[in-house]
């Protein structure tokens, strides 16, 4: 499947994310506080410690940037890796938006 297409199913992803109150590129600016990437402590005051920093850290130089970040988010819902954020991967996202999900910071 084509990078536009995986970006598009991407914006799905934090279009409902929205809902919940909490959008990931609102978290991205607010976190990337020294406008370097996201970093460990800053992660740990966005999420509190949710072990997901280092599976996102692709390139493993404790920074998250923003394509690292971007594609977590993704992929996270993305269960079955094909690229696709289906109608049955949907209800996760509507799960962790929820109290007591992933992004209810």
């Amino acid at each position: 499947m084509s990078r536009k297409l995986r970006m598009i199913g991407m914006g799905c992803a934090v279009a409902l994310l929205s809902a919940g109150g909490v959008v990931a590129q609102d978290a991205w600016e607010e976190w990337d506080a020294d406008g370097d990437g996201i970093g460990v402590d800053e992660w740990n005051e966005g999420f509190g410690e949710r072990g997901v920093f280092d599976d996102w850290d692709a390139d493993r130089d404790g920074l998250l940037s923003e394509d690292e970040f971007n594609e977590g988010v993704f992929d996270s819902y993305d269960q079955n890796d094909n690229e696709t954020i289906e109608e049955s991967e949907l209800g996760d996202v509507g799960d962790d938006m929820g109290d007591g999900g992933f992004w209810d910071v």
